[in-house]
């Protein structure tokens, strides 16, 4: 629980947080990255459910962490061109 917790509901939206919002202080951040997980981590779990991958632990450890790795990929290649 203690491990869980901020990688499904922080991790995923303070990543995410990064690529849409670029100015904003760090109190803003984390209340923004919890919203952001939130909302995004469901949406792609239960539409992987509708494309036929079955709800489970790993399929959701994994999704999350393909959720963390792609912002992270879209953070190098923006500070890469900038």
């Amino acid at each position: 629980i203690t491990l869980g917790t901020p990688y499904v509901l922080f991790l995923p939206g303070y990543f995410i947080s990064f690529i849409f919002f670029k100015k904003i202080d760090i109190i803003e951040r984390i209340a923004l990255s919890f919203a952001l997980s939130i909302a995004v981590v469901p949406l792609i779990i239960f539409y992987l459910n509708l494309m036929g991958m079955k709800i489970n632990l790993l399929s959701s450890v994994l999704t999350i962490a393909g959720i963390i790795i792609l912002a992270l990929l879209i953070l190098k290649r923006k500070k890469h061109k900038i």
